[in-house]
């Protein structure tokens, strides 16, 4: 069956891009410019001041201005109510309080086609290592759930990744960057042209060698002596809050050094586009508690081997046919083939040992649009995806898959069935009605059905009200739908939330200001840490609000946001479970998120000193985890009892460092040396070199262990050939 899908997805690739486009009989000089168009929150054609959700968009002279090194770092600049933690999978993301041991309640997109990995602990983990960011011409990030529109896992957020085309991209551009302190070196090049009247091509390749910052300039840390009852091995000793003296990995360094690769290659014109990618990437993890009991100090120097990779290569063709003046019909075929070497290690005691596995996808999707009149517009579809699972990994040597779930070597296929449709309504003059809904249809589950509705009052272009109810479901990852499925059981396979949030935004000159308030009601699935399993952990109700300034003239930018996120009220299913990472309040300890800061305040400040010079500046300030103090202090009731002893996070008295305040401190020249070239010199957590605590990152879960990040400074230049 998948051989015949593979067949007929490429009949239909050479159908389109030799019988129409006539493409490959093209010489390779003739071959360089077309454009992807941009992908929406919505399905009806919308103006972006009438977009019901809270949105932000990142533009590619923002990646240029903020030097960020990798995506999370650009998003925690950007985003108001971003955030992101250390983990042994790599950093987990979150929005407005939701973050999860996996990053699988975040959808991550590459213009349009979801990218998350599906098996098991994976999501959104693609994508987001690499210091090469130049093939990006703007990243969309919905803050809050949005399965209506983009399907299953919209859960906290959905970061949409737009690449640039040859429209907007014309000829030769090289550049190359490296830092210091915290160490790398990169360099891009990409081509961008006309191949003929209405058709374009983009190429793009980014490699980097990313070796991050040692142990001395990242020091990792502690909140308590490592040694004695919070050990195993009696020859461990670490004081608290003080540099842990044994060996770790590399802080963001790529595994064991290796070299990242990503390529683009794409094809568009008005109504067609084609693109091909290919991503290679990895992370050294960082030594998390556990790690270190279960290890003697003599073999420390393993952990220089733990971390994860990843790699996928892409096919995506999209084609639109103008029916009627006012119906459009947009089409979708792709092929997505995914491997992972998760969790690797040397020595298999650890942590569980290695896992790795491959997986395919192929999607199918059908959109038609039709304008019904000027203020009426409708939006059907239906989307078709055929998944197989458990093939062994190209990034390991075994013959074989292992998921840590299911039996090594298990392979099974499935299918998921979408609809979807958005109707959108200027129902009385200045106020736009929009209702959506989506059902999707797994093998292994009942369907899920995400409904969403939200009015916008748009009075002058100046005032904007928006006000809107929308559900998300999320399946989980498809290794535990699959055993449960043989198990009978599908007490954990859903998990949903419903969100209200209320949006006001006034346009005034050269400023705008914002104000979203949302409140969540959250049906959770999580890690119960005591049983070692996933499962519906019960209901947590949040609410929240996020405020945001921009000031920008010809010379000058001012950007000042807030978001504040609190728990009101965290239910547990089962009164047994004594051991989670959501929130001690359960047990009486406090009222926050166990592994959220409450308050987060992010400014930007950018300015010219003339038209070639410019001077940019972040700054991140989290403010305390008030909730993971909390859940220390509950542990360190369950460290009473011997079955819980060695739970975390763990504090002892005294020793608080840990849960205060993190601030990260960014800033840069740019300096357009003339039309062809520019060159920018970026300097990051410079704060770190007054106290390298200012730094700190917490551990997710683990929160009572934390890293300094090392004040560093990059040097790049860029070059465009006329």
């Amino acid at each position: 069956m998948r051989y015949f899908i593979v067949f007929i997805l490429y009949l239909f690739m050479y159908y389109n891009l030799y019988a129409n486009s006539e493409l490959f009989k093209l010489d390779l000089e003739d071959l360089s410019n077309i454009q992807v168009e941009s992908t929406s929150v919505t399905l009806t054609k919308t103006k972006i001041k009438n977009t019901p959700a809270s949105i932000t968009v990142i533009t590619h002279k923002d990646i240029v201005d903020s030097g960020a090194r990798n995506l999370d770092e650009l998003l925690e600049i950007y985003v108001p109510s971003f955030n992101y933690m250390n983990k042994v999978y790599g950093s987990q993301l979150g929005f407005r309080g939701i973050m999860s041991d996996r990053n699988n309640k975040i959808l991550l997109l590459v213009n349009g086609r979801v990218m998350n990995i599906k098996t098991t602990d994976g999501g959104a983990i693609t994508e987001r290592w690499f210091s090469t960011l130049g093939d990006i011409q703007n990243v969309k990030v919905i803050t809050g759930s949005g399965s209506a529109i983009y399907g299953s896992g919209a859960i906290a957020g959905v970061i949409s990744i737009e690449t640039f085309s040859g429209k907007e991209k014309n000829g030769i551009s090289v550049s190359t960057s490296g830092g210091i302190g915290e160490e790398f070196y990169n360099a891009e090049v990409s081509y961008g042209s006309k191949i003929q009247d209405d058709m374009y091509m983009y190429i793009y390749y980014g490699v980097d060698k990313y070796k991050g910052s040692d142990d001395k300039d990242a020091p990792l840390k502690f909140a308590f002596d490592y040694a004695g009852e919070h050990s195993w091995n009696q020859d461990i000793y670490a004081p608290a809050d003080k540099r842990y003296p044994y060996k770790t990995t590399n802080n963001y360094g790529s595994l064991q050094n290796k070299l990242r690769h990503k390529v683009h290659f794409q094809i568009d014109s008005d109504t067609f586009t084609f693109w091909a990618r290919f991503t290679q990437s990895s992370l050294a993890t960082p030594t998390i508690q556990t790690m270190f009991q279960n290890m003697s100090k003599n073999n420390f120097e393993k952990f220089k081997n733990t971390g994860t990779k990843n790699q996928q290569i892409t096919l995506f063709l999209e084609k639109t046919h103008k029916l009627l003046d006012n119906l459009l019909l947009t089409y979708q075929m792709s092929y997505l083939r995914s491997d992972v070497c998760s969790n690797f290690y040397d020595i298999e005691q650890v942590n569980g040992g290695d896992k790795f596995w491959g997986e395919d996808n192929l999607m199918g999707k059908i959109l038609l649009n039709y304008e019904i009149n000027d203020k009426n517009k409708l939006a059907i579809g239906g989307e078709y995806n055929y998944n197989w699972y458990g093939r062994k990994s190209d990034l390991s040597s075994s013959g074989y898959s292992k998921t840590g779930i299911l039996p090594n070597g298990t392979k099974w296929e499935n299918d998921l069935i979408s609809f979807f449709a958005e109707y959108q309504s200027n129902f009385i003059n200045n106020t736009t009605l929009f209702i959506g809904t989506r059902v999707d249809k797994h093998k292994y589950s009942s369907p899920l059905y995400s409904p969403r509705i939200d009015f916008v009052y748009n009075s002058d272009g100046q005032d904007v009200v928006k006000v809107g109810f929308n559900r998300s479901l999320r399946y989980s990852d498809e290794a535990s739908l699959y055993e449960n499925h043989n198990n009978n059981s599908t007490f954990n396979d859903v998990e949903q939330i419903d969100t209200v949030e209320l949006i006001y935004t006034k346009y005034i000159d050269n400023s705008i200001f914002n104000l979203s308030t949302f409140y969540n009601k959250h049906d959770l699935v999580a890690w119960n840490n005591k049983n070692r399993v996933t499962q519906n952990m019960g209901n947590v109700k949040s609410y929240g609000a996020e405020m945001e300034f921009n000031y920008k003239n010809d010379n000058f930018l001012f950007n000042i946001s807030h978001s504040y996120v609190k728990l009101y009220k965290f239910h547990l299913k089962d009164n047994a479970i004594q051991v989670q990472n959501i929130s001690s309040s359960a047990y009486g300890y406090g009222d926050d998120f166990a592994n959220w800061n409450n308050h987060i305040t992010k400014m930007r400040f950018n300015y010219h000193f003339s038209k070639k010079i410019k001077w940019t500046n972040s700054l991140r300030v989290f403010w305390g985890l008030d909730g993971a103090k909390d859940m220390a202090e509950y542990n360190k009731y369950l460290s009473q009892t011997a079955s819980t002893k060695y739970i975390m996070p763990y504090y002892d008295y005294g020793h608080t460092r840990a849960f205060k305040e993190s601030i990260y401190l960014n800033s840069a020249l740019i300096w357009k040396l003339n039309k062809q070239t520019t060159l920018m010199l970026h300097g990051y957590n410079l704060l770190g070199l007054i106290n390298k605590d200012y730094n700190k990152r917490n551990f997710f879960q683990t929160t009572s262990q934390y890293r300094d990040a090392a004040p560093s400074v990059s040097v790049g230049l860029k070059y465009t050939f006329d």
